[in-house]
């Protein structure tokens, strides 16, 4: 009894953290965004450790079940949100607003994906993706400008409702065609079909749609787009960094333990929604003046080559998605921590013609940026390279050539874009004054660049070994 107490200290500390925090904001008088950030640190590296710690134990094996690979997603999954959490804080501080209700919403998030990753039943989608949904909401709340917001929040309740419907509609005509909510139990019944049921077809469309609607891939990335546009920095950062890393997550071990049977339908499916979001996300970059869209449609574009690469669910291709989408969250992060240095007169900037001349008064902050945009559009020798190698390599040994070259169109739309950040930022006439960065920034900045960097010696050591070391893949 005691030892499933200690296995669950990771599910117990996220809830301690969530009361804590609310007696706190509650009841002391004196609080500011570094009090809840402290309180958050020591409990997220609690959180991290003992996941690492009991890596392949579940108290509820039937409903939720830790493996060495979910451990690893999540091992990442907690250590971008202390980063993140870290940075957030500066951003309430300049803002002068308060931070408790968001750091809650964000621990409630890392519980519902801590529960979500280990996934082993379709109950436990059933039930924890429409809480999901909830808290974005919350998220996106989190404004000091409801007005703003509300059309945005109105719009996602509409759709995320529609969505769960579906989801549910999937999970009750699984769980009526093979009497079971459990993955292994499903994927028995799969395997037993001798023909397509049309059932099956449905339910296993409908529930591919809702992750690529929980992914803000196209065609659903209407969500993701008015919430970059519209939410909070810290709210925007954590939606692009920590959600697509569990949300992947989820989805590999769902298909791998679950749906595989039908592994051929699903590659239809995902190779439409990869390459629809690589072809959209790439060419809509282009024409975007909006920094921070700009970069959506770009995350865009990254999970439509994640999802490209997923297609055939062998080992070496989940590695290699798995290393891309690492690749870009490290690009993605660096670039939101430049975000949050991009300010004049203490107002955060969002106009791509705010860049113009950045490079003149912030030398360091654009190096880190061109860094970040080689290494997002996979030149060589940068990490980036490696992550669309692994990819390209395993489609290549498959001959599927389409795929191949859509990969390689949108990479070419999308280093336009990018290329042309780094046109504006060091070959255009400065517009205006930028503010000091906190030093906080340079320091987020030195260590990502410098992981970027370090990997160059050896990238396919990096990914493969973190595999091995944890036995992710055999």
């Amino acid at each position: 009894m005691l030892s499933q107490w200690f296995i669950m200290l990771p599910e117990i500390l996220l809830i301690s953290f969530i009361l804590i925090a609310s007696l706190v904001n509650y009841y002391r008088s004196e609080k500011t965004p570094k009090t809840f950030f402290t309180l958050a640190q020591f409990f997220l590296i609690a959180v991290f450790l003992f996941t690492v710690v009991f890596y392949n134990k579940s108290v509820f094996p039937a409903y939720w079940q830790n493996t060495p690979l979910i451990t690893l997603f999540k091992s990442f999954a907690y250590l971008l949100s202390l980063g993140w959490l870290y940075l957030s804080s500066k951003w309430f501080l300049n803002k002068n607003r308060p931070s408790g209700i968001f750091c809650g919403i964000i621990f409630i998030q890392l519980l519902l994906f801590d529960i979500l990753a280990s996934s082993t039943s379709l109950l436990t989608l059933g039930v924890i993706i429409p809480l999901l949904f909830s808290s974005n909401l919350c998220l996106i709340m989190r404004h000091w400008d409801i007005d703003k917001v509300k059309p945005v929040a109105f719009r996602y309740v509409i759709t995320s409702l529609i969505f769960t419907v579906l989801l549910w509609i999937a999970v009750i005509m699984l769980y009526f065609l093979s009497s079971s909510f459990e993955y292994s139990a499903v994927q028995q019944y799969l395997t037993a079909q001798a023909h397509n049921n049309y059932y099956i077809l449905i339910a296993i469309a409908l529930i591919i749609a809702v992750f690529m609607f929980m992914l803000g891939v196209a065609p659903f990335h209407i969500w993701y787009l008015d919430f970059i546009s519209n939410g909070v920095l810290p709210v925007c950062g954590f939606i692009t960094l920590v959600v697509p890393l569990i949300i992947f997550c989820t989805l590999v071990n769902l298909l791998k333990d679950c749906l595989f049977p039908f592994n051929n339908y699903i590659e239809i499916l995902l190779s439409f929604f990869a390459g629809l979001s690589i072809i959209i996300g790439a060419v809509s970059s282009n024409g975007e003046q909006n920094i921070r869209r700009l970069f959506a449609y770009l995350a865009i574009y990254c999970w439509g080559i994640c999802l490209l690469g997923l297609t055939d669910l062998s080992p070496s291709s989940i590695i290699a998605s798995f290393a891309y989408i690492i690749i870009s969250i490290l690009s993605f992060a660096g670039i939101y921590t430049v975000f949050l240095g991009f300010k004049s007169h203490s107002e955060y900037l969002s106009d791509f013609a705010s860049l113009k001349g950045f490079s003149n008064t912030r030398p360091y902050m654009s190096a880190a940026l061109m860094i970040f945009m080689f290494s997002f559009i996979g030149l060589a020798p940068t990490f980036g390279f490696s992550g669309y190698m692994l990819i390209i390599n395993n489609l290549l040994a498959d001959s599927a050539w389409l795929k191949v070259i859509i990969l390689i169109s949108g990479m070419f739309i999308a280093a336009k874009s990018c290329l042309n950040i780094i046109r504006v930022v060091y070959f255009n006439n400065m517009r205006q004054s930028y503010d000091r960065p906190d030093k906080s920034i340079y320091i987020c900045l030195f260590i990502i660049v410098a992981i970027i960097l370090l990997s160059l010696f050896n990238p396919n050591w990096l990914i493969r070994n973190a595999f091995v070391m944890v036995g992710g893949i055999n």
